[in-house]
């Protein structure tokens, strides 16, 4: 008979506590789902801020890049050339030969922020400018771009001295953008 009682005892627990278990599932579940309502909504409104963060810095960086904008401006056969509207006194006037703009080497470089080495033996100049290697050689129509060859229309030349190198050749593989007027001889450049 005890064992009777103590089975039906064990019996009748278990089917009071069935209904408990299935009961706290679905407190649980409940639980979780306010948990992770509760937890993914300031996650989303973060996610929404970062968002809108993004889009404000990405529209500050192109109003930077439009500010370091370099504006340059030179005529031929002047000694004069302008960057960012500031006169700068060059040392070879600019010409033209086979129709191609041709400035001093230094000039441009700088203007444009990359730096150059110059190589005596090769008679070599070689342009650094970001992740372009310009490399050019005296009176060669070949010159290379991050050693690809390129065939110039007008090789560099030494002039009383000074280098003078195609301007729309060095200046477009550094970015810039380049526009000619014909009626003042004045090449614009922008990069």
């Amino acid at each position: 008979m005890k064992k009777k009682t103590v089975l039906l005892i064990l019996l009748f627990s278990l089917l009071i506590s069935v209904p408990l278990w299935a009961g706290e599932e679905l407190m649980t579940k409940l639980f979780f789902d306010k948990w992770l309502l509760n937890t993914a909504q300031p996650l989303e409104r973060q996610v929404d801020q970062l968002r809108d963060t993004y889009a404000v810095l990405e529209k500050e960086s192109q109003e930077l890049r439009a500010q370091l904008t370099t504006e340059i401006k030179v005529v031929i056969g002047q000694q004069t050339a302008f960057v960012d509207g500031q006169a700068v006194e060059l040392d070879a006037v600019p010409t033209i030969v086979n129709g191609r703009t041709m400035v001093p080497v230094r000039f441009i470089g700088e203007a444009l922020g990359a730096s150059f080495l110059w190589e005596e033996a090769t008679r070599k100049v070689t342009y650094l400018y970001r992740e372009t290697q310009i490399e050019i050689f005296i009176e060669q129509e070949q010159a290379f771009v991050n050693s690809h060859p390129i065939t110039l229309d007008a090789p560099p030349f030494i002039v009383t001295g000074r280098t003078l190198v195609p301007l729309r050749f060095v200046s477009e593989h550094m970015g810039a953008q380049v526009a000619w007027d014909e009626e003042t001889r004045t090449v614009s450049l922008r990069g």
